[in-house]
């Protein structure tokens, strides 16, 4: 098992930050085996680094891919579970199967985690796992996620939420174990209006448009679908002057076309 180390600066100078580690760190050792819903995004990857120092080869990672993933999730998870050697099942899952998926209704994340939980449950006790974890944390409280209902219904453990953690500290912990800090990623299903219905092809060209810009160095992003017909794109506030040069605006305007969105507009910062 090959660990990434903390390094001892960060959390020697701040007390805070080692007690709420050892709290989670308590945690994870409370059962003998365990899955962790991993995205690959900022959060699961900490819990993922901190479980496989604490649990060693009885971690599972799962990861479920379909439509509504963004691109690039996947090979993301993947690196950082070979990096830390943790057993990785990838497994398929499709949400448009879901009537309040595909009709994107407001309680299309808790019908969605539902579906997903009941399914790795499944896969998690046939490693003999006996918790199943997800990477919430404490400012998720904050905000509109009937997903987390369903998770806890069906017995899903927070332990970063558990631990007191929120997504300050997160970064804080995840640059001292060295970890990449990544930018916020979220179901491209969330790109669409309430109530829009959701098809594999709409979502595939927003994954494709979005991906083009990951690919020249933006990170921070969101290409919003008002109707069928429009984008909008929103971006961090550093990133608009290099979007806004003719040899990107350019070509991304066009690629947009091709992909059937007639019209974009900026979300420009005020």
């Amino acid at each position: 098992m090959v660990f990434i180390a903390a390094t001892s600066g960060p959390l020697d100078a701040d007390t805070t930050l080692k007690t709420v580690l050892d709290q989670l760190i308590a945690r994870l050792r409370q059962p003998r085996r365990a899955a962790l819903l991993f995205s690959g995004g900022l959060d699961s990857s900490l819990l993922l680094a901190v479980a496989a120092r604490t649990l060693g080869p009885d971690l599972s990672a799962l990861t479920f891919v379909g439509p509504h993933i963004v691109p690039g999730e996947l090979a993301a998870a993947w690196a950082l579970t070979r990096r830390l050697r943790v057993r990785h099942l990838v497994r398929a899952f499709d949400p448009l199967a879901l009537p309040e998926f595909r009709e994107n209704r407001q309680q299309r994340c808790y019908a969605c985690k539902r579906a997903l939980i009941t399914q790795a449950w499944a896969t998690a006790r046939e490693q003999g796992a006996e918790a199943l974890w997800d990477g919430t944390n404490l400012d998720d409280l904050g905000d509109f996620r009937p997903g987390l209902q369903a998770a806890r219904e069906l017995g899903v453990h927070s332990p970063l939420l558990e631990a007191g953690l929120d997504k300050a500290a997160i970064r804080a912990l995840s640059r001292a174990w060295q970890l990449p800090d990544k930018p916020p990623q979220s179901c491209l299903a969330t790109r669409f209006p309430y109530d829009t219905r959701l098809t594999r092809e709409a979502l595939k060209r927003v994954g494709q448009a979005e991906a083009w810009l990951r690919r020249r160095g933006f990170s921070h992003l969101r290409l919003r679908v008002p109707d069928p017909g429009a984008a909008r794109l929103e971006l961090a506030l550093e990133e608009w002057p290099a979007f806004l040069v003719p040899k990107v605006r350019g070509p991304f305007t066009a690629m947009l076309q091709r992909l059937g969105f007639g019209r974009l507009s900026l979300d420009l910062p005020k």
